[in-house]
């Protein structure tokens, strides 16, 4: 049997009010008043993408205790999780994703991230070799690999996972600047120098790419070029503390005016560089996992539609006077939050 839904008064709204709340008891006849854990979940992505990531993780709560065998819901309460530093938490979370879908590789690659979070490094070595098992045509796995493997200081393997990764994507600037951290710790400067040029040549604002140049030429004794690359990555960050101790150790190589040019730079921005013997790389965080990058799934046109009516008819209301507003609020209330649900889609699962 139906549920008896009060229709307002057609006259007092006008005709463009009888379609707009057509729309709305349509959204709300249709799909019902109690949220789905679809709903919830596309609450939860919403928040994500705001950065409200507690109550991300709280409406992803609710949609997993609608369908708690969705591997959807409990990776995407994992990034949330991720998010908040909660890294034992987020591991649970992808641990009973893998269970349910064991041959998903952005699963594993996830997982892996949070146990290199965790510092777990063997554990989250054998997540990645899982991830680029099951997904062996993606670079990021192979890029993560490599990083987890470099922490572990197995250096040739990792610059064997970091070409893998190139060959797969010769446009991942990440990727040529983690190669070639691995070979200025190999001594093989002049082909680290390649790797930073080539990663500053798709990425030229990234100052720590500019900073492991500068690094790379240092070690080459071509200071001028090095002294370059350390103003270029300061510019670009200012509070670069890299660059900063990096360019504190060729002061002594120049001239008195560049010392004091140095000092009056490195006074003002009040940045305090280590006390070391060699020019300092930049290190990718292990745990950094490139799948969490978000990416906005685009409105389909009949979306955007329902929130331009959602708006429009909410801005009607309010010229209905306080007797019409509270006669109407109560029908419209779930379907203007439905139809605000739906239009505001964020994070969809890679």
């Amino acid at each position: 049997m139906l549920e008896k839904v009060d229709i307002p008064d057609l006259k007092r709204i006008g005709s463009g009010g009888v379609v707009l709340l057509f729309i709305l008891f349509f959204v709300s006849v249709v799909d019902g008043e109690e949220l789905s854990a679809g709903d919830w979940s596309e609450t939860g992505n919403a928040q994500v993408n705001r950065g409200e990531y507690e109550k991300a993780v709280a409406s992803y709560d609710r949609a997993i205790g609608l369908d708690a065998h969705n591997p959807d819901l409990w990776y995407n309460k994992g990034l949330a999780l991720e998010r908040l530093g909660r890294y034992e938490d987020a591991l649970y979370c992808y641990q009973r994703a893998t269970n349910i879908k064991p041959f998903d590789p952005d699963l594993w690659l996830s997982r892996g991230a949070a146990l290199s979070g965790l510092g777990r490094y063997e554990e989250a070595l054998e997540s990645y070799d899982r991830a680029v098992e099951f997904g062996s045509e993606d670079a990021d796995g192979w890029n993560n690999r490599g990083t987890i493997l470099a922490k572990l200081g197995r250096l040739g393997e990792a610059l064997e996972s970091y070409d893998r990764a190139i060959e797969l994507d010769l446009e991942e600037a990440g990727v040529w600047k983690n190669k070639g951290t691995i070979l200025t710790k190999l001594g093989q400067h002049e082909e680290a120098l390649d790797c930073y040029n080539r990663a500053i040549e798709l990425d030229p604002e990234d100052a720590d790419a500019w900073n492991n140049r500068g690094s790379a030429l240092h070690q080459l004794g071509r200071y001028q070029e090095a002294l370059n690359c350390y103003n270029r990555a300061i510019g670009l960050d200012p509070l670069h503390k890299y660059a900063w101790h990096n360019k504190g150790l060729l002061v002594p190589t120049l001239d008195e005016e560049t010392k004091d040019a140095f000092a009056l730079s490195r006074e003002r921005i009040y940045v305090e560089t280590e006390t070391k013997t060699g020019p300092l790389l930049v290190e990718d965080d292990a745990g950094s996992n490139d799948e969490q990058g978000t990416e906005n799934e685009k409105l389909d046109g009949w979306r955007v539609l329902l929130v331009i009516a959602a708006i429009m008819m909410a801005g009607l209301l309010s010229n209905l006077g306080g007797k019409g507003r509270a006669h109407y609020i109560g029908f419209l209330q779930s379907s203007l939050n439905r139809l605000v649900l739906i239009g505001d889609r964020s994070i969809k699962r890679r």
